[in-house]
C-alpha cells in the first residue's frame, strides 16, 4: 500500500504539459486561429526537497505520456481575443514503470485521462491598435476560469488493480473549479526581436477530491490551493516570401502550493516547483488560402524541488481562419 501511495504522490506532479503560453499579441478583429498540439513527455527522475534529481531504477515510476491538446481563439475586436483552451488536453496513452500488485507484475499502471478547460479573453491594454498605442510596448492581460471535467471512477480502478487487470492510478488534473489570470508583456527591441514576459496565476478556491486512487478510497477532500508561473522568452522572427520563421528561448518557472488533505495522520504534500528551458521553432505558410503554422518545442527540465523532472516534446499545428 505504501508503494501505492508513494508513486500516486509522485504522479500527483505530473500534471504540467505544454500550455499555450505566447506573447501580448492579440488576434486580428474577426479572425480566428485553431490549434491542434499533439505532446509526448517522459520522465526518468525526480528533484526531492533539497533540489537533487534522483533517477529512476527498474520499476521505481518512470512515466511516458502521449497527449492531445486543442485549443480555440477569435479576435472580437483588435484588442479583444476570445479563448477557449484544452491544453493539456487528453492523455491518450502513458505508461507508468512500476509494480504495485506483486501478485500481478505484468499489470499495467498508467495516468490516462483527461484536463480540464480554461475559458477567458485576452485583452491588450498597450499595443498598435490597442486603447493605448505604443510600437516599443504590448501589455495585455487575460482573465479566466478552468471548467472541471469528469475524473477518473477510482472505484473502478481500485476493482482493476486487486484483479490484476490494467490500472490508472492519477487524475490528469485536479477537476475543481479554478480562476485566475495571465499577464504579458512585450519589449519590442527590433521589428525582428522582442523579450516577452509572461505569468499566469490560478486559485482554486474550493475543495476537491483527491487526485490519486488511494487518497480516494479515504474519500479525502483536497486543498489544491494555488498555481504560479513566470516566464521570461526572448523571441526573434522574419518575414519569408511563403511566410514566417520565428525562434524563442523561454526559461520557465513554476510553482505549485501545498495539497492540504482533509483528514488526520496523512501529512499534507509540500509545496513544488520546477524550472525548465523550452526552445521553440515556428513556421508559418501564409500564401495559402487558410494560413497554417507549425510551431516545434522541446522542454527541458534544468531544476526542481518535490518535483518530477519532466521532459517535453510538442508540436503545435495552428490553422488560421476569418469569419
Amino acid at each position: 500500500m505504501k508503494r501505492i501511495l508513494s508513486i500516486g504522490m509522485l504522479l500527483a506532479m505530473c500534471c504540467t504539459w505544454m500550455v499555450f503560453a505566447d506573447d501580448a499579441k492579440t488576434m486580428p478583429a474577426r479572425v480566428g486561429r485553431f490549434y491542434v498540439a499533439p505532446s509526448f513527455s517522459f520522465v526518468n527522475g525526480a528533484y526531492d526537497d533539497d533540489g537533487e534529481l534522483d533517477k529512476f531504477g527498474d520499476d521505481e515510476g518512470a512515466v511516458k505520456v502521449f497527449n492531445l491538446g486543442f485549443a480555440l481563439e477569435y479576435g472580437i475586436l483588435d484588442w479583444l481575443t476570445a479563448a477557449l483552451q484544452w491544453a493539456p488536453g487528453w492523455t491518450i496513452w502513458s505508461d507508468v514503470d512500476t509494480v504495485v500488485n506483486p501478485l500481478a507484475t505484468d499489470q499495467k499502471i498508467n495516468i490516462n485521462g483527461v484536463y480540464d478547460l480554461f475559458l477567458g479573453a485576452k485583452i491588450q491594454i498597450i499595443g498598435e491598435k490597442a486603447p493605448v498605442k505604443s510600437s516599443m510596448f504590448r501589455l495585455a492581460i487575460a482573465p479566466g476560469i478552468k471548467i472541471p471535467l469528469p475524473g477518473t471512477d477510482f472505484d473502478d480502478q481500485y476493482e482493476n488493480l486487486m484483479k490484476g487487470d490494467d490500472v490508472t492510478i492519477q487524475n490528469a488534473d485536479k477537476h475543481v473549479f479554478a480562476f485566475g489570470g495571465r499577464f504579458y508583456f512585450d519589449f519590442i527591441i527590433h521589428p525582428m526581436f522582442f523579450i516577452n514576459l509572461y505569468s499566469e496565476f490560478i486559485y482554486y478556491p474550493v475543495k476537491g477530491k483527491a487526485d490519486n486512487i488511494i487518497y480516494h478510497l479515504g474519500d479525502l477532500d483536497t486543498e489544491y490551493g494555488f498555481d504560479l508561473t513566470f516566464e521570461l522568452e526572448p523571441h526573434f522572427e522574419m518575414a519569408f516570401d511563403a511566410g514566417t520563421l520565428g525562434i524563442g528561448l523561454p526559461l520557465n518557472y513554476t510553482m505549485f502550493a501545498d495539497k492540504k488533505y482533509d483528514t488526520v495522520g496523512i501529512d499534507d504534500v509540500t509545496d513544488a516547483s520546477l524550472l525548465k528551458l523550452s526552445p521553440n521553432i515556428a513556421f508559418m505558410l501564409t500564401k495559402i488560402a487558410l494560413p497554417l503554422e507549425f510551431k516545434l518545442t522541446y522542454a527541458i527540465p534544468l531544476y526542481g524541488m518535490n518535483y518530477n523532472a519532466l521532459n517535453t516534446v510538442s508540436l503545435q499545428i495552428r490553422l488560421y481562419f476569418r469569419i
